[in-house]
């Protein structure tokens, strides 16, 4: 019952803020696209996003509800601002373009919404879309994709999530749980935390050769957390995934 109130208050909430965006998109439209192409309001979802994984984890949601909800909060958030933007579309002012044409089509005015509300469901952005950005950064090295590849939604939310994760045994373990938002730091404190030499860091620090270790350090992780210690290959592999195995229990 806590969870379901969860995410009732929490798709209000959504709802709410993406009502008055569109409201303020059709008073001071130029202002709010630019807002857009900055990532201003993405960061804000993410807010929200990480507000409600506090949330679950203070009523102690199981590894799975959390899990779905990870993977269902860009779907929901795209649902919303389809249904929303299909109604606006209707408010939007339009904009009559005269075409000077020969014959009937001549006397036809074409009218065109000058609105950008997301009026279709597109998942293109969830899947094909970051595997696009990765490949055109790779070959025009133009920052702007790369930016794009990390804050397409999964790759966000799914990183957001891990670290979120991360920050929650930090703090579990008596260590600084702000220490896991800095690289390399965040794996020294790691190896304090499973009581392991922190020379191991040089070793982390070699691609491939890294996962090896990184299974031992999972393996005393899962022992720490009192989750079992089968789930260490898959908080290897899959970290942004299944490091929530060992604060939602």
């Amino acid at each position: 019952m806590k969870h379901k109130n969860t995410i009732i208050k929490f798709l209000i909430i959504l709802i709410s803020f993406e009502l008055i965006l569109n409201i303020l998109k059709l008073m001071i439209p130029a202002q709010i696209q630019s807002f857009e192409s900055s990532y201003v309001f993405t960061i804000v979802h993410a807010v929200f996003f990480i507000l409600l994984l506090e949330n679950l984890y203070k009523n102690k949601a199981k590894f799975g509800f959390a899990l779905v909800v990870v993977l269902a909060f860009p779907i929901m958030l795209q649902l919303i601002q389809v249904v929303l933007g299909n109604i606006f579309i209707h408010f939007c002012p339009e904009e009559t373009n005269v075409r000077k044409e020969e014959g009937l089509i001549g006397l036809i005015d074409v009218f065109k919404k000058d609105c950008s509300f997301p009026t279709r469901f597109y998942f293109y952005t969830y899947i094909e879309y970051p595997i696009f950005c990765i490949k055109q950064f790779f070959s025009t090295n133009e920052f702007t994709y790369l930016l794009d590849f990390l804050f397409s939604p999964y790759i966000l939310y799914l990183f957001l999530f891990f670290k979120f994760c991360l920050f929650k045994i930090f703090k579990e373990n008596n260590k600084n749980p702000y220490l896991s938002l800095i690289p390399i730091v965040n794996n020294i404190t790691l190896l304090k935390i499973v009581s392991f030499p922190v020379s191991w860091i040089f070793i982390l620090l070699i691609p491939f050769v890294r996962i090896f270790w990184f299974y031992k350090i999972n393996k005393r992780l899962c022992e720490i957390q009192n989750t079992q210690a089968s789930n260490a290959i898959w908080t290897t592999l899959f970290p942004s995934i299944f490091y929530g195995k060992l604060i939602f229990k």
